[in-house]
């Protein structure tokens, strides 16, 4: 495994960006051995799927880790890639935006009055609840006895995903929430455009209007239909994914946890390329 050096420190987040939480891209070792036993079979069972119904996922920053950590460490797999591609992701997010497209088209009942509470998560994140805070004492094995040390520094090289980002930018990035990307408010663009703003900043909307509604559920079936087409690709027998079933997975979790991470790497990659000119 490779030591990490020169890792890229996100610039100060501004309040009213919704960014990758803190000050670093760098991933701890717990949570990168919580993410490694979670990728391995967790999500398969009914009860954990239920939850993270619930919760709409992982937290923002452990929706990122969660792909980071899969894209990185899994080198083995089917379809053109081989690996290094975010199957279980991909299984997740397809139920999530399901989840989420039927409850904005539900009509309103005694209990759920307002069908953008579907947008709210309603219960903790998971890795949030298991990450084991920093000084407490004991031992804790990875997954399989793995060394999460190791593939912690493997992960915070974040290679594979720096590349899946980077590639299918020119598809994702003009969908992008313009609310998350500080650079499209110097271009004019609406910062309330319907469907395009991420969950957490159409919940700052408030009520949202049923066209808006349907805009927003639209665009999640529209996701949905090419995510199961790159997750098909990731199989033995699934046909070759699209360039823009290969975005799916950034516009779905982007839509999630907000934009922060890809418009990051993305914008590494442009400063390093014009450094080079």
């Amino acid at each position: 495994m490779r030591q990490v050096s020169g890792v890229a420190q996100l610039r100060t987040p501004r309040p009213d960006d919704l960014l990758w939480p803190g000050s670093s891209l760098l991933l701890t070792v717990e949570e990168v051995r919580q993410l490694w036993a979670f990728v391995h079979g967790d999500i398969m069972d009914g009860g954990i799927r239920t939850q993270l119904r619930a919760s709409l996922g992982l937290c923002p920053r452990h929706t990122w880790v969660y792909a980071v950590v899969e894209i990185e460490l899994w080198q083995d797999g089917a379809g053109v890639r081989a690996g290094h591609q975010p199957f279980d992701v991909t299984v997740l997010y397809q139920d999530l935006l399901d989840h989420v497209a039927v409850g904005l088209t539900r009509p309103r009942t005694l209990f759920r009055r307002y069908p953008e509470s579907i947008l709210t998560p309603s219960g903790p994140c998971r890795v949030c609840a298991e990450v084991v805070p920093p000084g407490n004492s004991g031992m804790r094995l990875g997954y399989a006895a793995s060394n999460s040390a190791a593939l912690t520094d493997e992960a915070n090289l974040l290679t594979w995903t720096q590349r899946w980002c980077v590639e299918t930018a020119p598809i994702w990035r003009p969908l992008a929430c313009p609310m998350c990307e500080a650079d499209t408010r110097q271009m004019g663009h609406p910062i309330d455009e319907p469907g395009l703003l991420c969950r957490t900043h159409l919940m700052g909307l408030g009520r949202l209007s049923a066209d808006l509604r349907e805009e927003v559920e639209a665009r999640l079936r529209q996701l949905q239909k090419r995510m199961h087409r790159l997750n098909s690709s990731m199989t033995q027998y699934g046909a070759p994914a699209t360039p823009h079933d290969d975005a799916s997975w950034v516009e779905t979790l982007g839509f999630f946890a907000g934009w922060g991470l890809p418009l990051h790497l993305a914008d590494l990659t442009a400063h390093a390329d014009e450094r080079t000119i």
